[in-house]
């Protein structure tokens, strides 16, 4: 398998600017937590469980130190630091106290160590083979190019939907709804995490 990608059309600040692209991947599903636990435990002599359990104390305990402020840096994968941002324009003038108070938490950054980089290696890069993503429009097309993915995937998410299509967020999750009135998506995740399977006798099942 390769890392598949395609090509966006970047947005244009002025009508008569030249149209430009942008590359994004398209993410050939999610690997989760217990497929890496399960996968670990293939290579060592711990079992299963005992790998999840480190695996979430790990996770309560980078949260922990990233709330304190700090890096964290994980041996042969990397730095793990928080990111900020200010809602609005500030400038030199403004009181410290008003810019303060615009001061909000807005992520976390990552930056791989060269063992991870040299585990990855040169991995091979694949164009998707669906074209013209951003002229799909009719539903006809769009129920084609879904038909096509479940070929080769057996879940969907808002996010695939989103590369799949070309649409934005808002758009996206308007389709999806569409299809699960009409019967033909099913949500196999949860509210919060939907994950999305064809129902029997759709989208080519």
């Amino acid at each position: 398998m390769s890392i598949t990608y395609d090509w966006f059309e970047n947005p244009k600040r002025r009508e008569e600017e030249e149209t430009t692209l942008h590359i994004r991947p398209c993410f050939n599903g999610t690997t989760d937590t217990k497929t890496l636990a399960r996968r670990i435990q293939q290579r060592c002599t711990l079992t299963e469980g005992d790998i999840l359990i480190v695996l979430s104390e790990l996770n309560a305990m980078i949260g922990y130190e990233l709330r304190e402020g700090k890096q964290v840096h994980i041996d042969g994968l990397g730095y793990f630091s928080p990111t900020l941002t200010v809602e609005g324009r500030i400038t030199p003038d403004m009181p410290l106290k008003q810019r303060n108070r615009k001061v909000r938490f807005k992520g976390i950054a990552f930056r791989m160590d060269k063992e991870l980089q040299q585990s990855i290696g040169s991995p091979k890069l694949t164009m998707t083979r669906w074209e013209a993503h951003s002229q799909v429009s009719t539903p006809e097309e769009r129920e084609q190019r879904l038909t096509d993915y479940f070929s080769r995937n057996d879940f969907l998410t808002r996010r695939n939907l989103q590369f799949l299509l070309g649409l934005k967020k808002s758009m996206a999750v308007e389709q999806l709804r569409l299809w699960r009135e009409a019967g033909l998506l099913i949500n196999k995740g949860t509210d919060r995490q939907p994950i999305y399977v064809p129902a029997p006798g759709c989208f080519g099942r």
